[in-house]
């Protein structure tokens, strides 16, 4: 099962919220987490959690967490449907406005959706997104680092329905049977434990040229997306995709 939350927030003291403050509202979120949540899913190469934060022109911070499988969905949903307030570091409180919640069923309510496709994915990055290969940030997507991120967090999450792919080549060729017609990107730095992280936000249009079972699972995978978000570190606030 794959689970969206989105919640509008409200500052409870005067204060600028960034995209930042998405590992500080994650750390708040694990606060409220059954014993040992945290700690069980940090020891897997991929958490199955992706969360950012946005704010609007108006200062309006709206915070999107996802839960993707059914480990973090037994684990997260009950404080996720009670959340009320946010308690974070250094006497900040935010409480929560609204709330709305959207799920995939399962993985074949995925395909089924992939099916419908046209084989055209509108990509936005709200939070700053980045790559890393050979020890080196990547901060440019290409249709093989937008794939190769989808696939590994596809199988560390859908585990009933892993992507086999042990040489490299079906990855190759997915890539290759994708195209970018269209893209608006813009540099974006993201600044996590003092540290500052080059990506981009923006927009990308990605074309499905493909036919058959590639066609459906490249689709599927860019659906996936929308929930999983692209690139590093989207349990802490970057990489979060909307899929339109």
């Amino acid at each position: 099962m794959l689970t969206q939350y989105r919640f509008t927030l409200r500052c409870d003291a005067p204060s600028q919220p960034r995209s930042e403050w998405a590992y500080r509202l994650y750390a708040a979120l694990l606060e409220q987490a059954p014993p040992g949540f945290g700690d069980a899913v940090h020891r897997n190469a991929v958490t199955p959690l992706s969360q950012f934060l946005t704010v609007d022109k108006y200062g309006t911070p709206t915070w999107t967490v996802n839960l993707l499988g059914n480990d973090s969905e037994r684990a997260l949903s009950g404080t996720l449907d009670r959340l009320r307030q946010l308690k974070l570091e250094r006497g900040l409180d935010l409480s929560v406005q609204e709330c709305c919640r959207a799920e995939m069923k399962d993985v074949d309510a995925l395909f089924a959706l992939a099916k419908r496709s046209c084989g055209i994915h509108r990509l936005v990055f709200r939070t700053a997104t980045t790559f890393k290969s050979q020890g080196r940030y990547q901060n440019l997507p290409t249709t093989r680092l937008v794939l190769q991120s989808l696939m590994k967090k596809w199988n560390g999450s859908i585990v009933d329905c892993p992507i086999d792919d042990e040489d490299g080549n079906g990855l190759n060729a997915l890539a290759a049977g994708l195209r970018c017609r269209s893209f608006e990107l813009h540099d974006r730095l993201f600044y996590l434990k003092g540290n500052s992280i080059p990506g981009f936000i923006g927009t990308l249009t990605i074309e499905n040229c493909m036919q058959g079972f590639h066609r459906l699972l490249a689709d599927a995978l860019l659906l996936f997306s929308g929930y999983a978000g692209i690139g590093i570190k989207t349990t802490l606030g970057m990489g979060g995709v909307e899929h339109l």
